[in-house]
């Protein structure tokens, strides 16, 4: 019976398995991550054909499996940048591969304007946060 309830808690605190749902929005649990202009050779240029250029508060790269205009909640960085709500408008290695997370969860990356910006998230904040994908 104690193998059952170890492994059921373990099943449930991965990253693989944390997908729940709030009425009709699915949640993850994701590792955040930062970037911004100057890093590679892009700048804020974005991989969305329909977005010209990386906004902060508003761009997110994500997996292919959110599709480009998917919008996304990150309830814990509301206020801190932007409203906390998201699109999906940028790809990257980084979040394709989900290095970030050895592979065993999503990985946002969350565009801000400076490298200041990004190293003051990056130290600051959880790098795991729940992501609630919004249905609209």
């Amino acid at each position: 019976m104690k193998f059952i309830i170890v492994f059921f808690f373990v099943l449930a605190s991965s990253c693989t398995t944390s997908m729940l749902t709030d009425n009709s929005n699915v949640i993850l649990k994701s590792r955040i991550t930062y970037y911004s202009v100057g890093e590679d050779k892009w700048g804020d240029l974005v991989a969305c054909p329909k977005t010209p250029r990386a906004k902060e508060g508003i761009t997110v790269s994500a997996h292919p499996d959110f599709p480009f205009g998917t919008k996304i909640k990150i309830p814990s960085l509301s206020g801190i940048i932007g409203d906390g709500i998201f699109i999906v408008q940028d790809r990257g290695s980084a979040v394709t591969k989900k290095k970030a997370s050895k592979g065993e969860c999503h990985v946002f990356d969350v565009f801000v304007k400076t490298k200041n910006i990004m190293y003051k998230h990056a130290n600051k904040n959880n790098m795991y946060m729940d992501v609630h994908v919004l249905d609209e």
